[in-house]
């Protein structure tokens, strides 16, 4: 393993570790696994706590995808928990609003919620501790307070002048924006306590359940008491391909995963681990890929049980070997996707000293979700339906009780049978690009998993828009050598050099195969922490 010099030292230890995007999450998750708590109890302990510190970016009224391995069995599940569209939610409805697509915010952008039920059935098929206790942590912040931090002034000063609901929940209580205030969401804490207690009626029904509806319909929503009745959270085989000797495993439909086995299949055949290849070259044929798959994404992704959106075509090793052929040319698109351009998801790992592992991503998609918040409950609803478009020729269409497309991925990285690495970050449209690089920086250039996360990223844009409607660029962190941009340069991609720490929030958690030792990366791009022990 390389261990190159990085700005944060490289976290590690024997009985498990907790990677997240705060550090009052990660400190909760390692003090579970320290009461004898497994990954699973850790992940969500800290997961519950995510929603409190970072109320902006996830929470009980947003989605949930995870990934488990379980040493006993060596074996990977899946866990869908994304929310379908409402009932009343459909395409003549919008059309007679005149709307040509879905309102990026606001009651009319609301999905059904699913993160609640990603995280009871979390809980009721691998949690070992009482559910009031992995919710404890979160509670006690959300009723005592927690200081706030920079990330979050800055959310809340770009959103609340335009939207009353930040301005009465967040601005005013905090009477002054700064880093270090104390931000109190007690409405947020109850509901909380009440889904460790109640399960799903603590949330899908009874008084969550009311306000959430009753301010919805206030404001023009579409969501009802009947629409969260049902439970929308599945377990699912992953999906998994084959590079140089790992098996990786990622999120099946409707997550976006399958493009980064789909990248690393049309990669594969260079010789991107031996040193030999020239660095510019590597990343023109990286470039390429992310080209061709997300193609592919808007051409096939959709909820499988409305379509067939040809997973198991994409992430084949012939279809990549066809797709090779067009890496210079890739097919233009048509699509009439209008996907907001901002995300804000949270991403988080944690292993325990049995060797289980968990990779989860939860998510309210755009900062503070529809910006409609539940009364005083403190729940942000998510505003994921905007993801659906309104042609019904075309994949990802709106229908009532259709999962939307989804950003949200999370991978894990097997070496034979054993666990070797688990990871993911927020990031929308840079979320696969994102994962393609750390997965080649760990097993091509055998980096440490705080290298991994720390090296300078590219990004290249559009991601879901057309490329007809918007100009093609390949951003690049500072910290590439120069004579590697001038050479991209020189095969035609228009370059921008960004600042270092542009592009999402990286978490790793990576097992020594020879010692067992747990070794943790966090990036330095947004807030994120890692903690062993």
């Amino acid at each position: 393993m390389n261990f190159q010099k990085a700005a944060r030292p490289l976290v590690m230890g024997r009985n498990g570790a907790v990677s997240s995007g705060h550090c009052l999450a990660s400190l909760t998750g390692v003090t579970v696994l320290q009461e004898g708590g497994n990954a699973v109890d850790a992940a969500l302990a800290a997961a519950f706590v995510m929603a409190v510190v970072k109320p902006e970016t996830c929470g009980p009224g947003g989605d949930l995808f995870a990934l488990i391995y379980t040493r006993k069995d060596g074996k990977v599940a899946a866990l869908n928990a994304s929310g379908p569209a409402p009932a009343r939610a459909t395409i003549d409805y919008f059309r007679a609003q005149k709307l040509r697509s879905i309102p990026v915010s606001g009651p009319l952008s609301v999905a059904i919620p699913g993160a609640v039920d990603g995280w009871l059935e979390l809980h009721k098929k691998y949690g070992s501790k009482d559910l009031l206790r992995l919710v404890r942590d979160a509670v006690g912040l959300a009723r005592d307070g927690f200081p706030i931090h920079q990330e979050l002034v800055e959310k809340i000063e770009e959103f609340s002048p335009e939207f009353p609901w930040i301005e009465r929940m967040y601005r005013r209580p905090l009477n002054g924006l700064r880093a270090g205030k104390v931000l109190y969401q007690r409405g947020l804490g109850d509901v909380l306590e009440r889904i460790a207690s109640k399960g799903r009626d603590g949330f899908y029904g009874g008084e969550t359940a009311e306000r959430i509806c009753r301010t919805l319909e206030s404001e023009g929503g579409l969501l009802t008491p009947d629409d969260l009745r049902s439970p929308v959270a599945q377990w699912l085989e992953p999906l998994c391909a084959n590079y140089r000797g790992a098996t990786v495993y990622e999120q099946p439909p409707v997550s976006q995963g399958f493009m980064v086995l789909e990248m690393l299949n049309i990669v594969e055949s260079w010789p991107m681990n031996g040193g030999t290849m020239d660095r510019a070259d590597m990343i023109h044929y990286q470039v390429g890929a992310k080209k061709l798959a997300f193609e592919d994404r808007i051409a096939h992704l959709e909820d499988p049980a409305f379509g067939e959106p040809k997973i198991s075509i994409l992430i084949s090793k012939e279809y990549a070997a066809r797709r090779r052929g067009f890496l210079d040319e890739p097919a233009s698109r048509s699509s009439d996707a209008d996907v907001p351009s901002s995300s804000d998801t949270t991403f988080l790992c944690a292993a325990d000293r049995e060797g289980n592992a968990i990779s989860l991503i939860q998510s309210v998609f755009a900062p503070f979700g529809s910006r409609v918040i539940a009364g005083d409950s403190g729940v942000i609803m998510n505003n994921r339906l905007c993801s659906f478009g309104l042609d019904p020729a075309r994949a990802n269409a709106l229908m009532p009780g259709k999962r939307p497309a989804h950003t949200l991925n999370t991978y894990m990285i097997l070496r034979g049978d054993e666990f070797f690495a688990a990871g993911g970050s927020p990031g929308a449209d840079d979320q696969p690009q994102t994962n393609f690089q750390v997965i080649h920086n760990l097993l091509d250039c055998e980096m440490n998993p705080q290298s991994a996360v720390e090296a300078p990223r590219w990004s290249h844009q559009p991601g879901t828009p057309p490329r007809d409607q918007l100009p093609e660029e390949l951003r690049m962190e500072d910290g590439f050598n120069p004579n590697v941009v001038e050479a991209l340069r020189d095969k035609g991609h228009k370059i921008s050099v960004v600042d270092r720490w542009s592009f999402g929030s990286a978490k790793v958690i990576v097992r020594d195969a020879a010692t067992g030792t747990w070794m943790a990366g966090a990036d330095p791009r947004r807030e994120a922490y890692a903690l062993a022990w």
